[in-house]
């Protein structure tokens, strides 16, 4: 999700609660206004994280593969799995990533990658995170590459040096392209077992 479209939605989203939060407490409201408010603005903020989150490409893969039928086979944790509209490789992919730490459930089947998160139940967030089902036949491309443990996220003006470990982002991941518009998915490559020989590797690796 681009910076621009971020901008769209959070900054007139938090001028409106601003104005209607002074409105609220200046104007003498009802104690019931008051409480709606509040309660709304609890359930709006996780609300819009949830969406961009999804933004960074769950939707576009639930637009696409989303699954029509429950998963009748075992799911396995992934303990660190990331998606993203730009390759691992690509200069803004730590500010585009979405990174999933022990909340992505995979699910192998002989014709498809199954993808799950942990609070896809939850009705509201279902919505934002459904389960998708993608055919192996769906990805483009697929590529391995050692993972550091470490990740560098957007600097801030004033910081040196910006870094965090991830004792989970190490040894070999794969990359999976799927999709057009393309949604690439990064995950262990152990957790994909015999399964990987489904997927159409490229000749050289990359390192990230």
């Amino acid at each position: 999700m681009g910076r621009d479209r971020i901008a769209k939605i959070i900054i007139p989203l938090a001028i409106g609660a601003w104005l209607l939060g002074i409105a609220v407490s200046t104007t003498g409201a009802p104690v019931v206004f008051e409480t709606i408010f509040v309660l709304a603005f609890v359930v709006a903020i996780p609300t819009i994280v949830f969406y961009l989150m999804a933004e960074q490409g769950w939707s576009t893969l639930a637009k696409h593969y989303r699954s029509t039928a429950a998963f009748g086979g075992t799911w396995q944790a992934c303990p660190t799995g990331q998606m993203a509209t730009v390759s691992v490789d690509h200069p803004e992919f730590n500010q585009r990533r979405l990174r999933l730490v022990s909340t992505l459930r995979v699910g192998i089947t002989p014709d498809a990658l199954h993808l799950s998160m942990l609070f896809s139940r939850v009705p509201v967030l279902g919505r934002f995170f459904p389960d998708v089902r993608i055919p192996w036949s769906a990805v483009a491309s697929a590529r391995t590459y050692e993972a550091p443990g470490w990740f560098a996220p957007q600097r801030e003006p004033g910081a040196l040096i910006q870094a965090a470990y991830d004792p989970n982002y190490t040894g070999p991941f794969v990359e999976l392209e799927v999709g057009r518009p393309p949604v690439f998915i990064q995950l262990p490559l152990p957790i994909l077992g015999g399964a990987a020989s489904h997927l159409p590797f490229e000749p050289a690796a990359a390192t990230r």
